[in-house]
């Protein structure tokens, strides 16, 4: 799933579509539209279980395009396990060009046996990408504590692709996967940190944001995870030089008119 990508492009000419996509991409940073909360999607996979999903746009807005979801999903089958989240992320009309998600999962194995889980998180977080004038900058960050529910030991290990796979439109670009200390309880493992700067996989827009968390967890045990995914679209240095250009003739221009209108 995890597939490395090229740089992303750079502006090389002048041209006057390329500043008007310079222009346009400037000006969208300004606006401000839609209330409606971004669509979240939580999907869990457990061992000896049926997958569950529980999709929402119910999140609670914390103001500034930043809204607030909780939920939970627990074993169907009475196998013994929970996973409890609580996570926020930012409506992208709102705050454009820079869509995150920042988490907190509560993932507990009731049961006396090691399960292996699989958590699909996926959050609508629009995001306008011009051809050529913009690159794409992500940041990761992942930590958690590890702890036994009867007193004993514990034990949490990655697995493929990695612990946390950071995804744009589905499509993994960042591994995260930090060391845990494997016989202590009450283990604090992280902080880890990863980055990614390039293009958009799967086309020139952003969809989605998300990640696939895959683990396995002991018996008796638990986990809370505390992580967050964020991009930032900005301008390619050609773009900049090309609104530095813009500056310079608006000014140049003013500057002429208002040494005509005193003559």
């Amino acid at each position: 799933m995890f597939a490395p990508f090229v740089s992303s492009v750079r502006l090389s000419a002048v041209s006057t579509a390329a500043l008007a996509g310079a222009v346009s991409l400037i000006a969208a940073s300004s606006a401000s539209a839609g209330v409606v909360a971004p669509l979240l999607t939580v999907g869990v996979t457990v061992t000896g279980d049926a997958p569950q999903s529980v999709s929402s746009t119910s999140g609670v807005s914390n103001g500034q395009g930043a809204f607030t979801y909780g939920g939970s999903i627990v074993s169907t089958a009475g196998n013994g396990w929970f996973v409890n989240w609580n996570l926020t992320g930012n409506d992208t009309s709102v705050v454009p060009n820079s869509p995150y998600i920042s988490t907190n999962f509560a993932v507990g194995n009731t049961g006396a046996t090691t399960r292996t889980f699989q958590i699909l998180v996926a959050f609508a977080s629009p995001v306008q990408v011009t051809p050529g004038v913009t690159s794409i900058m992500w940041n990761t960050v992942l930590s958690g504590v590890l702890s036994s529910n009867q007193g004993g030991a514990a034990s949490l290990v990655g697995l493929s692709p990695a612990m946390m796979e950071c995804q744009i439109n589905g499509t993994g670009v960042v591994l995260n996967n930090p060391s845990v200390p494997g016989t202590n309880t009450a283990s604090f493992f992280g902080p880890s940190t990863n980055f990614y700067d390039g293009p958009v996989p799967g086309g020139l827009n952003v969809s989605t944001i998300g990640y696939l968390m895959t683990f396995s967890l002991s018996g008796h045990s638990t986990a809370v995870f505390n992580g967050s995914w964020s991009g930032t679209v900005v301008p390619a240095p050609g773009a900049l030089a090309l609104l530095g250009l813009a500056g310079s003739v608006a000014y140049r221009r003013t500057r002429l008119q208002g040494a005509d209108a005193a003559e």
